[in-house]
């Protein structure tokens, strides 16, 4: 994310959809970014001095983004950063991909990630998809040794790897639908269903409570969102996990509201 603020820094305007990552906002900081403007999802008015920065699923709601309106947008001249790092999640994420685009529209970057899909973060590795010219200048910005040779040599595999992609389709297409049906079960919960491995809850109780209830009394943690400062105290975010564990969450849940 460091190299696409960079790329944005220099636009006169810059759109940020939120609620946002909490690192985009320190990424673009770093950057010298100084205010960024509330992006509406499907606006127009864009132009050459323009950068946008989306999240494609968004994270914290996995909501999907139509690659046509990101068409738009690159095509009236803008900088348009989108972080896809969930998208592997999508089993037709190729549709809703725009690194198909990135031939046509110089000013468009996609940023990928591994350590989402492939569950593993301490490698900390993802990519970049974008014209020559600008990963010619990436390439100045960049340290040294910015990929270890380990992180390489196992993201080489990951991605080779068509049965664990299969597994994981598999599993999410079973899992997510019975972890939905039993939140919605639950009082005073509200849920985003996405298309990503995640869902956003907006609880009529304080998150900070639950997560501390879940955490003391079933060894449970949720992630609350106090990070994304649009949201707050009364939303946490949930990963999907095995039926299993899905289960054991909605049995502590219950407890805790009930």
């Amino acid at each position: 994310m460091t190299y696409g603020a960079r790329v944005l820094a220099s636009c006169d305007r810059l759109w940020l959809q939120r609620p946002a990552f909490a690192d985009y906002d320190r990424a673009l900081k770093a950057a010298g970014v100084g205010e960024t403007q509330p992006l509406q999802i499907g606006q127009g008015g864009f132009g050459p001095g323009d950068g946008v920065l989306l999240n494609n699923p968004h994270n914290p709601s996995g909501k999907l983004i139509e690659p046509g309106w990101i068409r738009a947008i690159a095509e009236s001249g803008a900088t348009v950063v989108v972080d896809e790092a969930f998208m592997d999640f999508l089993e037709a994420g190729d549709g809703w991909s725009v690194v198909g685009l990135v031939e046509t529209f110089p000013r468009l970057v996609v940023i990928r990630s591994l350590t989402k899909f492939y569950a593993m973060p301490g490698l900390r590795l993802g990519y970049g998809i974008a014209q020559e010219g600008v990963l010619e200048e990436w390439q100045q910005w960049r340290d040294p040794w910015s990929v270890n040779s380990l992180a390489a040599a196992v993201g080489a595999v990951v991605l080779s790897d068509r049965a664990f992609q299969r597994r994981t389709w598999d599993w999410l297409a079973e899992a997510k639908p019975r972890l939905v049906e039993g939140l919605r079960s639950l009082p005073g919960l509200t849920l985003e269903v996405g298309a990503a491995n995640f869902l956003l809850v907006k609880s009529e109780r304080s998150a900070l409570e639950i997560q501390t209830e879940l955490l003391k009394h079933h060894r449970i943690f949720v992630r609350d969102c106090m990070s994304f400062a649009e949201l707050g105290e009364s939303y946490f975010r949930i990963a999907v996990r095995t039926v299993a564990e899905n289960q054991r969450l909605l049995d502590g849940l219950g407890e805790v509201l009930g």
